[in-house]
This record gives C-alpha cells, structure tokens and sequence, in this order.
C-alpha cells in the first residue's frame, strides 16, 4: 500500500516538473534556465530534481519525448477505435495537432524552441540520446512517418505519390506551419480577423484535398 502511495507521488512530481520546467523553458528560453530556477517553480529541492533528471538535457528531452508520445497515443485511440483509411490518417494527424495547438499553446511553442536540438540529434542515426529518450513505438520523427504510411495505398489517396515523401512533407508542413501560426496569433485576429486555429485547419485541408484521391475531405475527420 505504502509503496503503490509512493509511487503515485512519484509520478505525480514527474509531471509536475516537466510541466513547470516546460513553462519555464518557455517563457525565458531554453539558454537562460538553469536547474534552481526550474526547482523554484516546481516548489521542490534542487536535489529533488536531481533524483529525476541528472542534468537539463535530459528534462528537455523528456518535455520532448512527452509531446510526441502524447500525440502517438492519441492518433493510436483513433486507429483502434475504427480503422481508418489512408486519408484519415492523415486528417487525424493535423487534427491532433490543432487540437493541442489551441489548447496546450506551450505544445507548440516548446517544440520550436527545441526543434534545432531535435532535428540535429534525429538525423544521426545512432544518436545517444535520441535511442534512450525515444523507443519503437513512441511517435519519434520515424514513428510518425511510418504511421502515415501505413495501408497508404488503399485507394484514399491519389495512386502515384510516394508513401514517404507525402508523409515527411506532411509533418514539417504541419509542425512548422503551427510554429509560424504560434507567433503571429494576435496579428493575425487583430489584422485580419482570422484566429490561428482556422487558418492553419484551412492549410490542412488544402493539403488534403491535395492528396486525396478524388480531392475531397475525410468525413468526419474532426
């Protein structure tokens, strides 16, 4: 009984550190936190923190590998609860990131600041760090690709696009086209009377139409 309370305060601060430290991260950059000043936010000790991550590399890649694992389970609860064609995997995918762009902005906004460490790190392919943060299955960069092209020729999607190419250039079209979104959010109500949610499910639905077989959206991909 003691050690299952244990344990549950232990996953508890867990999540309590990566949230705070991700705000942190956030709101100053990732250069100018050090350690005392993610424990302060966090309300614990320093040596606390030590007990779950020996340095700040380690809690960046853990906020990291957080996000792309959180977005891994949900597109996986879609997939199980009907399967889903070609398409819809694809629609799902944008899906899941507005959602989280409209309510976890620091989703994003994280993922840009650590997105030079990230993509530095995920091209070489033996990467120290990478293979301990991210696990098969854990919706790393390759996990998300393979995901989308997954059954890619069912019929969904036009015939003569390549399963890999159209699967890469979906994920950095969506991430960075929520990265652009996360800047401009406030220009582009006030200027345009457009709010970043709408316009980016506008750029996502183009791009599917634009593979689409016969140029029309999933129904029911919302």
């Amino acid at each position: 009984m003691l050690k299952a309370k244990y344990q549950k305060h232990t996953a508890a601060q867990y999540q309590q550190i990566l949230q705070g430290a991700r705000a942190l991260f956030v709101e100053q950059g990732i250069e100018r936190v050090n350690f005392s000043a993610v424990a302060a936010r966090c309300g614990i000790a320093r040596t606390t923190l030590y007990k779950y991550f020996p340095d700040k590399e380690s809690l960046l890649w853990a906020i990291q590998h957080q996000a792309f694992s959180s977005l891994g389970l949900a597109l996986r609860a879609r997939q199980t609860a009907r399967p889903l064609t070609a398409l819809e995997r694809f629609a799902a995918y944008f899906e899941e990131l507005v959602c989280r762009f409209e309510l976890d902005p620091d989703f994003i906004r994280f993922l840009d600041l650590f997105e030079k460490t990230y993509q530095t790190e995920t091209a070489r392919h033996r990467s120290d760090i990478y293979n301990k943060m991210f696990h098969p299955g854990d919706f790393g960069s390759g996990d998300t690709v393979r995901f989308l092209c997954e059954n890619f020729h069912d019929g969904s999607l036009r015939p003569e696009l390549d399963p890999h190419t159209t699967a890469v250039s979906a994920t950095y079209t969506a991430l960075y086209a929520l990265i652009g979104f996360s800047k401009d959010r406030a220009p582009l109500l006030l200027k345009y009377g457009v709010a970043a949610p709408g316009a980016a499910r506008f750029l996502f639905d183009c791009f599917l139409r634009g593979i689409s077989a016969d140029g029309s959206l999933p129904a029911g991909a919302r």
